[in-house]
C-alpha cells in the first residue's frame, strides 16, 4: 500500500505544483545557489523568496543541502489548525483511580437487630406497639404481661426487704432474680418504692429502631423464649454487593464506596467495605462483599436494589492524560505536545494506571505544565505521515539522476506473486494494488 500511496501522491504534486513553481535543480547547477521552500510543502522549490503557491505560506531559505533538514516538529498553518478543531490542555498532577460497578442489595444490618422474648411464661395484657413497621425508641414500653411467676418473684423481694432491709443479701439476692429475668431498674425500683407487687409488669425496647417482626397479640399465651418482637436500627445499613472473580483480588477492607439510587439520581451516598466474605459461588463465579453505609432519614430500604462503585488502585498526585489523547502505534504510545505557533512535538510517553473517568496515568515522557493535544491529534498524526512522505519523495526525486525507467521493470502483487505486470495496477487474483518488484526476484 505504501508504494501506491508515493504514486498517488507524485500524481497529486504534478497536478498541484503550478508551472510558475521550480524543479528541483539538476546535479549540474551552482551548489552555491540559495534556493527558497515551503515548511508546509516541501516540494515547492523557488529561487526567489515570495509565498508558497498552495497555502500561501512565507519560503523560508533552505540549507546548503540539497533538502530541508528533518525535523520531528509538525507545523500546521494556524488556519488549518481551527479547521481540524485542535484543543489542548495542560499536563496537571491529579489522582487517578478505578472503580469496580456492580449491583447490591440493601439489608438490615445483623449488628444492629434485637429481638424481644421472655424468660417466664404468662399473658399479654395490653399492647402499646402493635404494628409492624413502628418506629420506637428505647426503653419504650412495647406492651404489659401477667405472669403468675413474675408475681411471686415480687413478693419474695418485697418479703426480704420488709425482714431484712433493702441492703441484706435476701433482698439483694431477689432483686438479682429479677434482673435476671430481662426486667428494667426502674420497674423493679418501684416496686420497691411502693411495697406492692404490681399484677403486670411493662416490657420495653431493648434498642431504638422499627419494629420489622411482631408474633403477639392481647390475651395470648407466652412461653419462655418465644420470640415476639423483632426489632431493626436502619440508621446504619449494609449492602451485599456480588462481584466477579476477576475483580475479586482488587477488593480489600476499608476501601472506599459509593452507593448511587435510581429514586435518588444524582444523589452518591459514601461508604466504605466492611467485610468480604470467605467463599466465591460456584454458580455465578462471584464473591461477596459488604459494605455499609449510614442512613439518616432512612432513605435506603431493606431489600432495595442499588448501584454500587468500589473505589480500588487509587494513585494521588500523579501526572495524567485524557485516555482519548493519547496515540497507541502498537509498540509505542504517542502524545503531541503543542509548541505554539502550530508547531506539534509528537512525545513518546510511558503509561500507568488507566483509571476512570477517561484519565491514563503517565510515568515518564511529559512535564508537569505541558500542552498536550486532546482533540485533532489523529489529523495532526495524518499530516505528520504526509509531511515526512512528500520529505522522501523530494529526497528521492532530487538524489537520483534521471533516467529512464528499465523496461524489465516488473509490478507484482505482495499476496500472488506469480502475477507480474510491466505497469501498476490491481492484482486479477485478490484486487491488491501491485507494488514494483525488486530486482533479482523471480518473474
Amino acid at each position: 500500500m505504501r508504494p501506491l500511496c508515493a504514486i498517488l501522491l507524485l500524481l497529486l504534486l504534478t497536478i498541484a505544483i503550478p508551472s510558475g513553481c521550480d524543479s528541483p535543480a539538476p546535479a549540474d547547477s551552482d551548489a552555491s545557489a540559495q534556493r527558497y521552500t515551503c515548511g508546509m510543502h516541501p516540494q515547492v522549490l523557488q529561487d526567489q523568496p515570495g509565498s508558497c503557491p498552495i497555502c500561501g505560506m512565507d519560503l523560508t531559505p533552505m540549507s546548503s543541502a540539497a533538502e530541508p533538514a528533518p525535523s520531528d516538529l509538525v507545523e500546521i498553518t494556524p488556519g488549518v489548525v481551527q479547521q481540524i478543531g485542535v484543543e489542548t490542555m495542560p499536563v496537571e498532577l491529579t489522582t487517578v483511580f478505578r472503580h469496580i460497578r456492580t449491583i447490591g442489595e440493601v439489608e438490615v444490618g445483623e449488628d444492629e437487630l434485637a429481638v424481644v422474648n421472655l424468660r417466664f411464661s404468662g399473658w399479654v395484657e395490653r399492647i402499646q406497639v402493635d404494628k409492624t413497621g413502628d418506629e420506637v425508641r428505647a426503653g419504650q414500653i412495647l406492651f404489659e404481661i401477667y405472669s403468675p411467676e413474675l408475681v411471686a418473684a415480687q413478693e419474695e423481694y418485697l418479703l426480704a426487704i420488709r425482714t431484712q432491709g433493702p441492703d441484706s443479701a435476701l433482698a439483694r439476692s431477689a432483686r438479682r432474680k429479677l434482673e435476671l429475668w430481662n426486667l428494667a431498674s426502674r420497674d423493679i425500683d418501684r416496686i420497691a418504692a411502693s411495697d406492692a407487687a404490681t399484677r403486670t409488669m411493662p416490657i420495653r425496647a431493648p434498642q431504638s429502631g422499627f419494629v420489622l417482626h411482631k408474633d403477639l397479640v392481647e390475651g395470648a399465651r407466652v412461653a419462655a423464649g418465644q420470640d415476639l418482637y423483632r426489632i431493626g436500627n436502619l440508621q446504619r445499613i449494609w449492602v451485599t454487593a456480588e462481584v466477579y472473580e476477576h475483580d475479586a483480588p482488587w477488593v480489600e477492607v476499608g476501601q472506599p464506596a459509593q452507593l448511587e439510587m435510581t429514586h435518588l439520581a444524582g444523589q452518591i451516598i459514601e461508604g466504605q467495605v466492611s467485610y468480604i466474605y470467605p467463599t466465591l459461588s460456584t454458580a455465578s463465579r462471584t464473591l461477596a462483599v459488604r459494605l455499609e453505609f449510614d442512613n439518616p432519614g432512612v432513605r435506603l430500604k431493606p431489600g432495595m436494589f442499588a448501584t454500587v462503585h468500589i473505589q480500588y488502585r487509587r494513585q494521588d498526585n500523579v501526572l495524567a492524560v485524557p485516555t482519548e489523547a493519547i496515540l497507541h502505534s502498537g509498540r509505542r504510545q504517542l502524545v503531541f505536545v503543542a509548541k505554539g505557533q502550530g508547531r506539534f512535538e509528537p512525545r513518546e510517553i510511558t503509561t500507568g494506571l488507566q483509571g476512570d473517568h477517561r484519565l491514563t496515568e503517565v510515568t515518564s515522557g511529559l512535564e508537569s505544565g505541558e500542552l498536550i493535544v486532546t482533540s485533532g491529534q489523529f489529523l495532526i498524526d495524518s499530516e505528520s505521515q504526509l509531511q515526512e512522505a512528500l520529505r522522501k519523495i523530494l529526497a528521492s526525486s532530487q538524489g537520483e539522476p534521471e533516467t529512464t525507467q528499465p523496461s524489465e521493470s516488473l509490478w507484482s502483487c505482495p499476496m500472488h506473486p506469480e502475477v507480474a505486470a510491466d505497469a501498476p495496477g490491481r492484482c486479477p487474483e485478490c484486487g491488491m494494488f501491485l507494488e514494483p518488484a525488486a530486482e533479482g526476484d523471480p518473474e
